[in-house]
Formats: structure tokens, sequence, C-alpha cells
């Protein structure tokens, strides 16, 4: 009775802190006078709102009778395709096949925009347990949710509680239920890759597991860090090839880290080359080499 108190508490107080963040966005872009601005973020703000509400509960009941979080992750998985077709997000995959779904692995990816988590759960079809910063769990309605879908929050500040917690997510990590570090720990500002934490490889080398690079590009484009709205538009979500780890020690731990991030540095490379050749990109270049300017 008081765990369902507690979860009726962070439902009216998450009812609360919507109403105040959608209200100030929108009277901002107003104020600001981007009216089609203000429009895409009441709308992305409503229905991610309405989305999250609508998988709590049923997240909240197949929690406990599920053991391999399966259940509540497939009803996060919904959530997610629902936010991708309601702001007209598209998503592309490749290298599906470089993976199995009844094997375990340990993912690493780069984060430039909340987009990510959504289109790496639709992209890759294991289980995945997300590796989340500790203050995502305080949010209400999506911090119990979230945690009853299998995120594993750590907190930064207390490297052995999150040793801890790490190590109590092992024992789940079977059967092709995996975990998924954001390599970076935090959003990119500028689109450009950070460096990584090291937090993945160590679990990877402490289970054996294999580690997968996983490059997410386009987001950035259409939901940076501090916009408060959704641009339509395309994410792309590469599934790099395993690496094993055996053989490997802990010694070697910066060399393989190197290694991962050189995969999505090469790839990140590649995709902006391609942006930039597209006749949209050159078009603008040729405008701006034309404009004159003061000397």
């Amino acid at each position: 009775m008081i765990c369902l108190a507690d979860e009726a508490s962070q439902l009216l107080h998450f009812f609360y802190k919507f109403h105040i963040v959608l209200t100030e966005s929108f009277t901002y872009a107003v104020c600001m006078g981007k009216l089609k601005a203000a429009a895409l973020c009441a709308w992305g703000f409503g229905t991610t709102g309405i989305y999250t509400l609508a998988a709590f509960v049923p997240i909240i009941l197949l929690a406990p009778f599920s053991r391999t979080g399966r259940a509540p992750y497939t009803i996060g998985k919904i959530w997610s395709q629902l936010i991708f077709w309601t702001n007209r997000v598209k998503l592309e995959t490749a290298g599906v096949e470089n993976i199995h779904t009844n094997r375990s692995y340990v993912f690493m990816a780069n984060h430039v925009s909340h987009l990510d988590p959504p289109a790496v759960a639709l992209a890759i079809p294991n289980t995945l347990r997300f590796i989340g910063k500790l203050s995502l769990s305080r949010i209400p309605v999506f911090g119990p949710a979230a945690r009853r879908a299998g995120v594993i929050f750590i907190d930064r500040g207390d490297a052995e509680k999150s040793h801890a917690e790490l190590n109590r997510s092992i024992t789940v990590l079977k059967e092709g239920v995996s975990t998924l570090f954001f390599a970076e720990g935090t959003r990119s500002l500028d689109g450009q890759l950070l460096p990584f934490k090291k937090g993945g490889v160590m679990l990877a080398l402490q289970t054996g597991l294999p580690i997968v690079p996983v490059t997410v590009t386009g987001s950035y484009a259409l939901f940076p860090k501090k916009q408060l709205f959704i641009r339509p538009g395309t994410v792309h979500v590469e599934i790099g090839t395993p690496i094993e780890v055996a053989g490997f020690t802990p010694a070697d731990r910066d060399r393989l880290l190197m290694r991962i991030r050189a995969v999505i540095q090469e790839n990140l490379d590649r995709y902006n080359q391609a942006q930039s050749c597209k006749p949209e990109a050159l078009a603008q270049r040729a405008r701006s080499a034309s404009t004159p300017h003061l000397s």
C-alpha cells in the first residue's frame, strides 16, 4: 500500500511539473516570436507526456512478473515508436546482421540528443538495460517506470555505489539481455564526440561480454541539447562489429576504449562528409561565399 501511495504521489507531482514545464516553454517560444517552435514544443511535450502516463501503468504492473525485464522493456519500445511517429522522425538502421538476439553484449554509443535512447532501443533487437544518471530516476512517473523497465541508475558522485549497482545488473545479462552505455556520460552540446567514460569497457572485461560500438547520427540536427522542440527528420543508427574482450585485462581498458571511440569517430566523420556533399549544403556554402563581407 505504501508503494502504491508513493506511485500515486509521483503521478500527481508529474502532472504539476509537466504543466509548469509545458507552460513556461510555450510562453518563452511565443514571446520570442517563434509561433511554429511554440506549436512544436507544445505538441512534443504534450504527446510525450500522454505516452509516458499511458506506459506507466502497464510497466508498473508487468515488471514484478517479468524475470528478464523483456515485458516492460517492450512497452518502452512502443513508447519510443510513438514518440518518433508523432514527431515525424524516421529511423534508419544498419549493421543489425552483426549481432544475435540470443547473445548478450555491452553496447557503447555516442550521445547528442534525447532522441538517442529511443533510437537505439528501436534499432537494436536485443532487450537492453540502459545505464542512466541517478538524477533521471527522480523525474516523476518517468523515473519509476524507467527503473521498472530495467534502466540501471548510477550515482556518478559515488563510485562505490555505482560499482555495486552495476554488479547487481550482471546477473541478468544473459540470453540476449544486454546493457547500453552512452559512453560520453552526457549529451554533447556541439555534436562533437566527447571523451569516453570507462564504465562500459570495465563491465565488459568483468563479464567477458563482447563490446559493440553504436553510432547515432542525425539526432543532433533534430533535437540538440537545450532545444525545446523536435524537428522532423531522420535518425541513423549504425551497429558495429562486436569486439571480443577475451585475452584483454583491466590494464588494457584504455586501449579498448580508444579502439571503440575510433570506430564511432570514423562513422561520424563519414556521415558528416556525406552531409556536406548534399546539394542543400553546397548551395548554402555557395550563398555564404557570394555574400559580401565588410573588411
